[in-house]
């Protein structure tokens, strides 16, 4: 089955936002692990939890995007 060249640049965006937002959910844990370390709190703020969380949907909608197009391919 021939994927159209717009598919493919979905899903290379959609891939490229996961890894970025990926990239800053880990500094997000590796900062509140220090935190718990430290001062035995892990989200020190509450402006790094809402990005944590802000981030975990912006995953999961990139993902769940995904899943879609792969399904819509079969």
């Amino acid at each position: 089955m021939a994927v159209s060249a717009s598919v493919i640049k979905e899903f290379t965006e959609l891939h490229e936002k996961y890894k970025a937002a990926n990239e800053k959910i880990l500094v997000l844990q590796a900062t509140a692990i220090e935190g718990i370390r430290k001062i035995g709190v892990g989200c020190i703020t509450e402006g790094s939890r809402a990005e944590f969380i802000s981030l975990e949907k912006e995953i999961n909608g990139s993902l769940a995007r995904m899943r879609e197009i792969c399904d819509s391919l079969h």
